[in-house]
């Protein structure tokens, strides 16, 4: 009688090995990366929209001063569909796709080089990371501006909140989704 309780016994131990062991290998391949998909408006009241962010750095269609965003996830990338607008433009729409292979993106504006970006998940797969180097001029020189945005769902879901830190400034923007 005891050898079959040590025999069971050793079988539920075994059995949640095998269950345990692949699900943590899943997550920690990013099995279960947050999901940031859909259509979202920003909610300014519950924004921080302090900063002296330089619009020069910052230009029409950048993500930190957008209002409605757009996302598309894919299997190693996403796209952001943003419509963006400040006191010294018009509305501005521009799709960004960010890669996360670790691999610096470049983007231009008026032919010169001006945005230098990676994107990475953390760890547990929540939180998305992008840390941009941003110029006024061409490439090679130092970056104006370093500019650090790490993304997460909140509030059930139903929110995005992106923290913007540039320089020694930071926007915190809650997007509720539409």
């Amino acid at each position: 009688m005891k050898s079959k309780k040590n025999v069971l016994s050793s079988l539920i131990i075994m059995l949640a090995g095998v269950i345990y062991f692949p699900a943590q290998a899943q997550q920690k391949n990013g099995a279960h990366r947050t999901n940031f998909s859909g259509e979202w408006k920003l909610n300014q009241s519950k924004s921080e929209l302090v900063g002296k962010f330089p619009v020069c750095i910052f230009w029409e269609g950048d993500r930190v001063f957008s209002k409605t965003m757009k996302i598309a996830r894919y299997k190693d990338f996403l796209t952001v569909h943003v419509t963006s607008s400040s006191p010294e433009w018009e509305p501005a729409k521009k799709q960004e796709k960010l890669i996360f292979d670790g691999k610096e993106r470049e983007a231009t504006k008026f032919g010169w080089p001006r945005d230098e970006s990676t994107a990475r998940w953390s760890d547990d797969g929540q939180t998305m990371i992008v840390n941009s180097d941003k110029s006024f001029y061409t490439k090679g020189k130092a970056p104006d501006v370093k500019v650090r945005e790490v993304w997460k769902l909140i509030n059930d879901g139903k929110s995005i909140s992106v923290q913007v830190n540039a320089s020694e400034d930071i926007r915190k923007l809650v997007y509720d989704k539409q």
